[in-house]
């Protein structure tokens, strides 16, 4: 009976080590398609999601449901408005679950494609720049490879040439987000 009791025991041991293996080679799996994930493919599992997206905007953080996604940013609605928020200025995103889309994304607008859109339709936004504390009011006037320029305008006032206080360039490096409201 003693050598049934060894028997057992060493049993009980390569199981527990086969076991042991088994779960490490998981976790280790894992880990390594974790790394593989970029925050695109966590946020195109998001769709339909209400997210709260914070770019250390002074108003705080963007909410609302994520209605389109491009390579460099993603547009979230809510009742006051939309916001395009700049992939790259986003410090932190809440209300995110734990799967992830992995398929092949369709062909996804850069920055510069959302922000033309804008300009075309000269329709008023909010321009937040990344370090400051106060959005601009205006309107987006022309859209280069890499940069915008803005007409800064009283809020409520209409775009033209009179109501114009500033053009400013803004490299896109700049850019927070770019908010509409609905009022």
């Amino acid at each position: 009976m003693r050598w049934e009791a060894l028997f057992a025991d060493l049993e009980a041991q390569l199981a527990a080590a086969g076991q042991a293996g088994l779960d490490a080679e998981i976790a280790d799996r894992q880990r390594g398609e974790l790394a593989g994930l970029d925050l695109a493919a966590r946020l195109r599992a998001q769709y339909g999601k209400t997210l709260r997206v914070h770019l250390g905007l002074s108003g705080g953080p963007l909410t609302g449901t994520l209605g389109r996604l491009g390579v460099d940013w993603c547009l979230l609605d809510s009742a006051s408005g939309s916001h395009v928020a700049a992939l790259g200025a986003v410090q932190m995103i809440e209300g995110i679950d734990r799967y992830a889309d992995l398929s092949v994304p369709a062909v996804q607008l850069p920055l510069a494609s959302a922000l033309r859109g804008l300009a075309r339709d000269r329709y008023p936004v909010d321009l937040h720049l990344r370090g400051r504390p106060t959005a601009l009011h205006g309107s987006i006037d022309r859209v280069g490879r890499n940069f915008l320029e803005f007409a800064v305008l009283e809020p409520g006032e209409p775009r033209r040439r009179e109501n114009v206080a500033s053009v400013t360039v803004v490299p896109f490096a700049g850019i927070a987000a770019v908010s509409s409201s609905t009022r």
